[in-house]
């Protein structure tokens, strides 16, 4: 359970989607920072803690919840990239919902961008076949 107050600006993003944070969340750890937005996460798996450090992010997250998250039903947390950034998918932050919308909201583009791109790649590598083909061909 995630606990700590929203910001007003944290209240105006959506959560982003099941779907999404599927496609994001890859990996996962007992400690993660979340790049989006510089809060701090960590489990509930003690044990997996040098000695003494959960303790410490404890100690933060009493004092500070709002910047320092404790997962206390996750034995990890889990997270991925975006944009070059590390991106925890629960984190109330919800910075991920920009790019989910920014994602859906351009997805003829970004089709119409990877059928071009696609398309000139393979030809591409047709061109580079039909190069290698001659160079064998010659030193035969």
């Amino acid at each position: 359970m995630i606990l700590k107050l929203m910001s007003k600006k944290e209240k105006q993003l959506s959560k982003p989607s099941e779907e999404f944070k599927l496609a994001i969340g890859h990996v996962s750890s007992i400690e993660i920072l979340c790049e989006l937005c510089g809060r701090g996460h960590f489990s509930a798996d003690e044990n997996s803690f040098e000695e003494g450090e959960f303790e410490k992010l404890l100690k933060k997250h009493e004092e500070n919840p709002d910047k320092y998250i404790f997962h206390s039903d996750e034995d990890s947390v889990i997270y991925g990239y975006i944009n070059g950034k590390q991106a925890v998918v629960d984190c109330p932050c919800n910075e991920l919902s920009k790019y989910e919308t920014f994602f859906w909201n351009h997805r003829y583009i970004i089709e119409e961008y990877f059928t071009a791109r696609a398309n000139k790649e393979l030809e591409d590598a047709k061109e580079n076949k039909d190069l290698a083909d001659k160079v064998k061909t010659s030193i035969k």
